[in-house]
């Protein structure tokens, strides 16, 4: 499904080219006025601030608007010179009717790009064709000090009527200004999320205008969810006259638009009836053809992407996904749907993100969502706790939530990336907004055990055997799977190299990789020369010789949640074998804290001349609260402690 266009503008800079051509030129008075704005204080770290965004919305016609935009933005720091990169977006038989580009250098001097200045682009993602492209160029002059100002009108072409725009950005916003103008008897519903809502105030012209000043901006932290799942923003959903229930400005609204655009793609053919039956032949209970036709899914349809115009949303028939072989998510989707249906099961489209937090309960857009899944109806006699992946919808249907672009996870799980957030479910003829469920610590395990012999001069010979579910084994495969054996081994010699010095990696044995109904097993054997430190008649030796589970936490207050990707729980158990003539001299405390959130526990035990280390991490919710901050922290710090403690081994006569 193709991303919403403010995903693209991540990535876009990637292909924004320094164009050496610059010119003096007159700068526009918004600019100048712009420029001479005074800024509050702001913390010294700060490297640019939005002095001006203002846009303008006219729309003319169903799915028709112009839009105007002006943006200035003061560099404050070397760090802010990307500020001067800019990029706007078009697709299909959108217009750019003009693009420039000023310059105020803190010297005084003025400089301009110009339309013929700027250089087209397409968008190298995911996508094999895309009608999107871009207009990207950087402007020049762009020091500390330096205001940099754009400006482009583009006619617009959209699939609904509705717009959205973002308050925030990472940086500072000393104002932010929106003017909407509709045609004659068309109304707006303003929705807002992250904010209480805002009252239009009647503009000039006769349009709606918003304005918000002195916006903080969304500073960077370490695990923080991401901008999109922060910012303030707006959705405005536009009516025509009498059109007041159509297809925007409630979630049953937008899922009626996406029942109307996905009405016959799921119809089948000959062949792909054929195939569907063929694969469930003898097959008599739902698990058994589920499980064939998802693996089908999963394995014979290539991930290709083809989007033009509406084909950003609307997916292509079935049967024409079932001939080539290819699709991209919302093409498998809809191929599997039928599938399914051809053998007696029902299912039904999920429309859904894959940053966790973007889509919110106050904004039904389609521009909340980048991916397609499916949920797949449970029969009555299908118990709870089969599968883990399953919701139950307001009506009381039962769903398995399933991804059939995901080639490394099972039927039944779902990668952390989609669980615990919001999604639209298409079914009954309309959308329903959606939670999908958060997964059981269980469901994403990693089981390490070794043997090691410590020999007297300390060098550490052993093997560790790494079992691995859920998204930790949804990791290494995406790591691993297409990769060549030399990049296998330089993958694995990386993890060790996180936790060992001077190591070699003298095997490495891969298991079920390719069965993703199976657990990932790795098997290491390595030797370290100088593992144990020897420090006259005393030896120390780190009973953690590998895993870290610990992180360092900034000092600095908190703004934002802590957004981990999943619950887990990951055990590790390790054995020595003492080196001859030393005995075990003194041992760290045992550990065990449990902070609800998450738990550790540690301990370490010796018996004649072995000793065993074994630990516990449970992480039971994947959104931590700032105030939650000390507690995380303390956690980090027991662990932390634990991973770097050593064992004291004694030299006997």
């Amino acid at each position: 499904m193709r991303s919403s266009n403010r995903h693209l503008a991540l990535a876009v800079f990637l292909f924004v080219l320094f164009l050496p051509g610059t010119a003096l030129g007159a700068t526009p008075d918004w600019v100048r006025q712009a420029a001479a704005r005074t800024l509050p204080a702001y913390e010294p770290d700060t490297d640019a601030a939005v002095l001006l965004n203002d846009v303008a919305i006219s729309v003319s016609g169903p799915g028709e608007y112009t839009e105007h935009y002006r943006r200035a933005v003061k560099i404050l720091r070397n760090e802010g010179r990307d500020e001067a990169q800019f990029a706007v977006y078009l697709r299909g038989r959108e217009k750019l009717r003009f693009l420039h580009c000023w310059a105020l250098d803190r010297a005084g001097r003025e400089f301009e790009l110009k339309d013929k200045d700027f250089q087209q682009r397409g968008f190298a993602g995911f996508l094999l064709y895309d009608d999107i492209y871009w207009m990207v160029g950087t402007c020049p002059a762009a020091d500390p000090g330096s205001v940099v100002a754009f400006e482009y009108e583009v006619q617009r072409h959209y699939w609904l009527d509705e717009w959205e725009w973002f308050f925030q950005e990472s940086i500072p916003v000393h104002e932010s200004h929106v003017v909407v103008k509709l045609p004659a008897g068309w109304e707006y519903k303003a929705l807002w999320a992250h904010a209480n809502p805002i009252e239009a105030s009647k503009a000039a012209d006769g349009g709606w205008e918003w304005t918000m000043r002195d916006l903080p901006g969304i500073r960077r932290e370490p695990l923080q969810p991401s901008a999109e799942a922060l910012a303030l923003r707006m959705n405005l959903a536009f009516f025509p006259p009498e059109q007041s229930n159509g297809t925007v400005g409630s979630w049953n609204a937008l899922g009626r638009w996406y029942t109307k655009l996905t009405a016959d793609r799921r119809l089948p053919t000959p062949a792909l009836t054929e195939k569907a039956r063929e694969l469930a032949a003898g097959k008599t209970d739902f698990d058994s053809k589920v499980r064939i036709l998802t693996s089908f899914l999963q394995t014979e349809i290539r991930y290709v992407a083809i989007e033009i115009g509406i084909g950003g949303y609307q997916p292509h028939p079935a049967g024409d996904v079932f001939r080539a072989r290819y699709g991209d998510c919302k093409d498998k989707a809809t191929l599997l749907s039928t599938m399914l249906h051809e053998v007696g099961i029902d299912s039904d489209y999920v429309v859904i993100n894959t940053e966790r937090g973007v889509a919110d309960p106050a904004l039904p857009s389609p521009r909340s969502f980048n991916h397609v899944i499916l949920a797949i109806e449970l029969p009555p006699e299908i118990k709870d706790g089969v599968y883990r992946s399953v919701l139950t919808s307001k009506v009381g249907k039962r769903y398995l939530i399933f991804d059939p672009t995901d080639p490394f996870t099972p039927l039944g799980e779902l990668r952390g990336e989609l669980q615990d957030t919001y999604a639209l479910l298409v079914a009954e003829g309309g959308g329903e907004l959606i939670h999908t469920p958060l997964l059981r610590p269980d469901s994403n395990y990693l089981a390490r055990t070794g043997h090691f012999a410590v020999a007297p001069d300390g060098s550490l010979t052993g093997e560790i055997i790494e079992n691995r579910s859920g998204d930790h084994a949804w990791h290494e495969r995406v790591a691993l799977n297409y990769a060549t054996q030399q990049q296998r081994t330089q993958h694995l010699e990386n993890r060790l190299n996180r936790s060992l010095r001077g190591f070699t990696l003298q095997s490495a044995d891969i298991q079920q990789l390719e069965r993703n109904d199976q657990n990932l097993v790795i098997d290491y054997k390595f030797t370290d020369p100088g593992y144990g430190q020897i420090r006259g008649p005393l030896m120390l030796v780190r009973p953690r010789v590998m895993g870290e589970k610990g992180m360092a936490l900034e000092r600095k207050p908190r703004k934002f949640p802590f957004q981990f990707e999943d619950t887990t729980r990951e055990t590790d158990v390790f054995d020595f074998d003492l080196p001859p003539g030393y005995v075990v001299d003194d041992t760290p405390e045992p550990v065990k804290v449990d902070m609800g959130f998450a738990s550790y526990e540690s301990k370490i035990e010796v018996k004649d001349n072995k000793l065993r280390y074994s630990r516990e991490f449970v992480r039971r919710e994947v959104l931590l609260k700032p105030d939650q901050t000390d507690e995380l922290r303390k956690l980090q710090g027991i662990i932390g402690a634990d991973e770097s403690a050593a064992v004291v081994l004694k030299r006997v006569p």
